[in-house]
């Protein structure tokens, strides 16, 4: 009896290690200003900038302030809160299937680094909130 229990313990004294040492974080907030602001200033803003980028000439999204970007293009709103699958935002930078390639953005620029695509998702996911 009592190395089954001890058995028990050191099953339940491994697992518990291992959940530790797995290397996920847990889902932290993500920031509008400490991490999304920059990523759309080094990404997006050279075209989605009033007056004059080009993006924002075709479709009146800016990426300036944190209104702008939830104000979205002449067409609509690009987030949805705590959607990110639906975001118009999250679609065209992930370059997801049924995505027109013409549409990826950043536009005829190489695709943003998985974790900037992750920072985003979250973003959206948690809300979308103005931190």
């Amino acid at each position: 009896m009592n190395s089954r229990k001890l058995l028990t313990s050191a099953l339940i004294l491994g697992l518990g290690v291992l959940v530790g040492c797995s290397g996920e974080q847990p889902d932290k907030l993500v920031s509008f200003q400490k991490d999304v602001l920059p990523v759309l200033k080094a990404s997006c803003a050279e075209c989605h900038t009033p007056p004059n980028g080009e993006g924002y000439q075709k479709t009146g999204l800016s990426v300036a302030t944190y209104d702008d970007v939830m104000k979205g293009t002449k067409l609509g709103k690009v987030i949805i809160p705590g959607q990110s699958l639906n975001s118009s935002l999250n679609r065209l930078i992930e370059g997801r299937p049924g995505v027109d390639p013409s549409i990826q953005m950043p536009h005829g620029k190489v695709k943003l680094p998985e974790a900037q695509l992750i920072v985003l998702r979250k973003w959206v996911d948690q809300g979308a909130k103005n931190n």
